[in-house]
């Protein structure tokens, strides 16, 4: 028997409705769990990948650590080896300058007391 009362009709086509959006709802809730699924695959994946990386890269800033020690020690020895250098550059031209400008000016000296002794200009 089909039904006659318009509230059966109506109660009906609420039912289809119903089922309809149901059905659609299930769709979207198994869409967005496809979704998560992937999502969920490509974090392992990145994990995966990601974890060996970042220990390599902790490998590579400690070794370049180790290799700025290094050259912040050859930096230093140079610096003191400059500054040896300079105080030794020091005292030799002061030992050195003293004595040879007394002999230039010995030899100044004697060379115009020669020149005026045997009369020359």
């Amino acid at each position: 028997m089909l039904a006659s009362v318009p509230g059966d009709i109506f109660a009906i086509v609420a039912a289809v409705a119903i089922g309809l959006i149901g059905l659609a709802g299930s769709y979207a809730l198994f869409k967005a769990a496809m979704v998560l699924d992937s999502s969920r695959v490509l974090l392992d994946g990145v994990t995966k990948e990601s974890v060996p990386l970042l220990s390599e890269v902790t490998t590579t800033v400690k070794n370049v650590n180790r290799e700025l020690d290094r050259t912040d020690t050859i930096l230093e020895s140079a610096g003191n080896m400059a500054k040896s250098a300079e105080r030794l550059t020091a005292v030799v031209e002061q030992t050195v300058s003293s004595p040879l400008i007394k002999i230039i000016s010995f030899g100044a000296g004697a060379g115009s007391a020669f020149k005026r002794f045997f009369g020359g200009d």
